[in-house]
């Protein structure tokens, strides 16, 4: 479930700005692509009228409908390419990705209710593997068969691999299913405003990947503007991804399962945020290169993928239960939030100050957000369920 859904957010934030760029189109207007992320950051607003809704008529059951849903979608959007109406090829991507933010909501029942304690650290390794290799798919495959197949063959191969995934979903709806003495109360967002640390909680899923989401809304117009083949950019991505799905199921498993969650968010968090600056350091020193780009931006996805299992682990932890979907699915809204800002404020900065002063803020922005995240970390730990 977690793959599917990385699709359309990889077509939004891996390669929608790379094929807007590489039909001509502004860095201003490339800035509105960031908007492609907003269902993903708005989610919240509907969180609570979904999770009741699967308590009503089970999640398994809405999770299948909205994936058919996803392919529809998929279909209509190949006959609107950007350079025929950017208007309709954006609210096409929004449409979509509202569709699959919806879909996590209820897929998060499952985790937040059956994988919590020490046993987050796996959860969300799984989750953030699937999500990145529907990430690769979406973003680097997606723009792969692009460049060989355009806009409505790209939409088409994804319909059909979002059907494939479909046919996988079908006997494994009844596994998602929340224990049913857990959820026999509605869920409402009064109460989890309620829920002790939840300022710190909050805190922690805005900060964490502000700096993050700048350096990877840049990445794609700056490469293109330095001649690389749009090609080379796609396998670019794949690797980037592999490398951050690596260091997910790895450094971020093992660290929550040895250290706790709260320990490894204060381990991980300093080499993440420490590597933001590769990008400014190559353009700096005159060493862009393919070799170094694959060697820099993949040992900084790998710790920022350790990172992110971290982060997630603790904010799973601190959840409640009684409400699968509510409290995990609004926190996620915050990582959503920030991803949305820093593509629209990176944009406007990189077209007047230039790139290398942008990347140079994207790297001093992540250490400044070190100090609340680490804070926030020593705040939740003792009210996440971190020891079983």
């Amino acid at each position: 479930m977690y793959a599917g859904q990385g699709i359309p957010a990889g077509l939004a934030f891996n390669a929608y700005a790379t094929i807007l760029r590489e039909s001509a189109v502004s860095l201003h207007t490339i800035g509105w692509s960031g908007l492609t992320f907003l269902p993903w950051a708005l989610k919240f607003l509907w969180a609570g009228l979904t999770d009741n809704a699967g308590k009503r008529r089970g999640y398994g059951v809405l999770i299948l409908q909205t994936q058919l849903l996803a392919i529809l979608t998929c279909l209509v959007l190949s006959f609107f390419p950007p350079d025929y109406s950017f208007a309709l090829s954006l609210g096409g991507i929004i449409l979509l990705n509202t569709v699959f933010a919806t879909q996590d909501i209820l897929t998060n029942a499952a985790a937040v209710s059956h994988l919590q304690g020490r046993n987050a650290g796996l959860a969300n390794g799984i989750q953030v593997v699937a999500f990145l290799l529907g990430m690769l798919a979406g973003g680097g495959g997606s723009l792969l068969v692009y460049a060989q197949a355009g806009w409505g063959g790209m939409l088409c191969v994804m319909a059909a691999a979002l059907f494939l995934l479909c046919l996988i979903l079908l006997p494994l709806r009844k596994y998602v299913e929340p224990d049913a003495s857990r959820i026999a109360r509605p869920s409402r967002l009064k109460d989890f405003f309620r829920q002790k640390g939840f300022g710190w909680a909050l805190t922690s899923s805005l900060a964490f990947k502000f700096a993050g989401g700048a350096l990877l809304a840049l990445l794609q117009p700056f490469l293109i503007d330095q001649h690389i083949a749009v090609e080379t950019i796609g396998t670019l991505q794949i690797s980037n991804l592999l490398c951050g799905a690596l260091g997910g199921a790895i450094l971020g498993t093992i660290a929550v399962k040895k250290a706790g969650s709260c320990k490894a968010v204060t381990l991980l968090a300093i080499p993440s945020a420490l590597l933001l600056g590769a990008l400014w350091i190559l353009q700096a020193t005159h060493t862009l290169s393919a070799p170094a780009l694959y060697l820099t931006l993949g040992t900084e996805n790998f710790f920022d993928g350790g990172f992110y299992v971290a982060l997630w682990s603790l904010l799973m932890n601190w959840s409640s239960a009684d409400r699968p979907c509510l409290d995990y699915s609004f926190l996620q809204c915050g990582e959503s939030v920030a991803n949305v800002l820093a593509a629209s404020v990176i944009m406007p900065l990189a077209a007047s100050a230039g790139y290398s002063l942008a990347f140079l803020m994207v790297w001093l922005c992540g250490l400044v957000l070190l100090v609340p995240l680490i804070l926030a970390a020593r705040r939740l730990a003792p009210l996440s369920c971190d020891r079983t």
